[in-house]
């Protein structure tokens, strides 16, 4: 398969001259300054809190995904110093950022293709974040994909080894990686397996024992936090099942797509690969190339999602990053005007594509400007200082009021709390005595509360 790659000549350096370039033109043009944490992001803090002040993950609450995440996060709060309370927006996505580079990486084991191909590609993944705007997110994807690649990337490198080689067991445990970071991995994997099979040829070999080993402890290790919390193997069939009615509609949680411009620009993401494989030419499409087997496996994780009820935009950056790593490194190879004209129009897809992918859910910018005020109020209240959040947690207001004593729900001394914030279900503003009243958005179109300040310190709130 690697000299079918191969036939088609040598890395064009015209290609990688356009390459250099629309990655400068993405560095000029797609900068823009990082925003207050989203709620997902907000929680994932949360957990790597919990876990910090020994509360097992199983035990958690906020155990929707795997205990990834929060691990490398309290791993670098060890190495830096920094407890998880003084941790802000730039350092939590900082940590995610790392697997940006990982996932780079992933590139530079290929086999069957030349350094310059593989190297530019790595350094246009970490230049333009893998052009998506969720490669700085704190969320779990961006760890389960880097895993994903991984794993896709070691099967490829693996191929061609006997049974017996270590590159099988590698391959599993990225893919092991990948399943503790979230269940969704295993729908994934499930995909991977059906593009190999149409693909390749089943051979029922050892190769498939060292590939289950590989899987088997590398997602038993990450899913205990190292073996230390057994329990957390169950957590995840508890995940899976409740994932199961998230994804297919039967679930409160279940977020439909406001928009589907992602999933166009996710489609036309796929169509510029596609073309730039083989175009219009069916005797090129019956020729095997290395770059099928990730195009192929991004094509069934998008049908996959765009079949779900569940929709939220980052679900899609396994469909951007599993070709964009894995197969332009191959077709960069040969035809000097295929690599002109993809690299162009892989940067203009992802440019016109960012706004879309980024607006899901996203946090106001009130909500952070909202610390200074409490914090003005909490200096002239003094020691006796705490607020009151009526109906819950209200993501990611958690995170922006950790420096202070809350209550969450409903508690005997909410009543009396000297800041309160109830949900606010219309916009009738309530007469409460003793307080002024103002209005709090965490999210366009989404949860709104009004802030109900004791009276006396109106003008200590708002700064005034």
């Amino acid at each position: 398969m690697a000299d079918a790659a191969n036939q088609s000549g040598g890395v064009s350096r015209i290609g990688l001259a356009v390459l250099a370039l629309a990655t400068l033109l993405w560095s000029a043009m797609s900068f823009v300054p990082p925003g207050p944490l989203h709620a997902d992001e907000a929680v994932q803090w949360s957990l790597a809190k919990e876990l910090a002040e020994g509360t097992p993950y199983s035990s958690n609450q906020d155990k929707f995904h795997g205990p990834t995440l929060a691990t490398v996060l309290l791993i670098s709060a060890k190495l830096t110093g920094t407890a998880p309370m003084d941790m802000n927006e730039h350092y939590l996505r900082s940590v995610v950022s790392i697997f940006l580079g990982l996932m780079a990486a992933a590139a530079l084991i290929l086999p069957g293709i030349g350094r310059s191909a593989r190297y530019a590609t790595a350094a246009f993944l970490v230049l333009t974040g893998g052009c998506t705007p969720f490669g700085y997110y704190y969320v779990q994807e961006m760890l389960l994909v880097a895993g994903f690649v991984w794993g896709v990337s070691l099967w490829m490198r693996a191929e061609g080894s006997p049974p017996d080689s270590r590159w099988w067991v590698l391959s599993g445990a990225a893919f092991g990686f990948a399943l503790a970071c979230k269940v969704a991995a295993a729908a994934y994997l499930f995909l991977f397996i059906v593009a190999l099979l149409l693909l390749r040829r089943f051979v029922p070999d050892r190769r498939w024992l060292r590939f289950g080993f590989g899987l088997v402890a590398s997602w038993a290790c990450f899913q205990s936090v190292g073996f230390t919390d057994l329990d957390g193997l169950r957590t995840w069939w508890v995940q899976l099942a409740r994932a199961l009615g998230v994804a297919s509609g039967h679930s409160e949680d279940t977020l439909l797509a406001a928009s589907l411009a992602p999933w166009g620009w996710a489609a036309a993401w796929l169509a510029a690969f596609a073309f730039a494989r083989s175009g219009l030419s069916r005797v090129a499409w019956r020729n095997p190339h290395e770059a099928d087997l990730p195009c192929l496996v991004a094509v069934l994780v998008f049908l996959f999602h765009l079949a779900l009820p569940y929709k939220t935009p980052w679900l899609l950056l396994l469909t951007f990053s599993l070709p964009l790593t894995l197969a332009l490194p191959y077709l960069l190879v040969g035809r000097t005007v295929r690599a002109v004209v993809l690299a162009p129009a892989l940067v203009t897809v992802a440019l016109m594509a960012q706004s879309s992918l980024s607006s899901h859910s996203r946090t106001r910018a009130e909500v952070p400007d909202f610390q200074p005020k409490v914090a003005n109020m909490a200096k002239a209240y003094g020691d006796k200082f705490y607020i009151a959040v009526e109906g819950g947690h209200y993501w990611p207001l958690p995170y922006y009021l950790r420096a202070y004593r809350v209550g969450y729900g409903d508690f005997p001394q909410a009543a009396k709390a000297p800041l309160r914030l109830i949900p606010a279900t219309d916009t009738s503003e309530p007469a409460v005595p003793g307080y002024a009243v103002s209005m709090l958005t965490l999210r366009e179109g989404g949860d709104r509360y009004w802030v109900l300040v004791a009276k006396g310190y109106e003008s200590v709130f708002i700064g005034k």
